[in-house]
């Protein structure tokens, strides 16, 4: 993807980012290009998607539901390109597709973003105050 004659960066949202980005009205994908003054191609895995549609139709938590509505929603606006990684665990899917793919990850838990920087994979998360940090990465 060419935008401006440069190549987009490539960034791997997480289930929980999209999730807690969706409580409030916030464009993550335009924040995050904001926060890497770059323009984005957003990834999400077959299996984060397949999660976010289950959460999408639960009837017992009506608020996630409606939240990960909304974040559907939004990744089909996006246009977030849909990565298969067979019956991998997620977040083991994640950090090997990352590092395989040289993929940024947006990510809030701290596990996994330990294991991303473990593995020499850039990070972002969320702060509590909702602004967006970038862990190692360096254009």
């Amino acid at each position: 993807m060419r935008s401006g004659g440069k190549i987009a960066i490539k960034v791997l949202f997480d289930t929980n980012f999209l999730m807690a980005a969706f409580e409030g009205p916030v464009d993550v994908v335009e924040r995050v290009e904001e926060l890497l003054e770059a323009k984005v191609r957003p990834i999400i895995l077959k299996s984060q998607l397949r999660e976010l549609e289950r959460i999408a139709s639960s009837h017992e938590r009506q608020k996630a539901a409606r939240i990960a509505r909304a974040a559907l929603e939004y990744m089909k606006k996006k246009e977030f390109e849909v990565v298969e990684n067979g019956e991998r665990a997620v977040d083991d899917a994640i950090v090997e597709a990352s590092r395989r793919e040289d993929y940024i990850v947006a990510t809030n838990d701290r596990e996994l973003r330990r294991r991303l920087r473990r593995s020499g994979v850039n990070v972002i998360y969320m702060k509590s105050d909702g602004k967006f940090e970038l862990e190692g990465y360096q254009p």
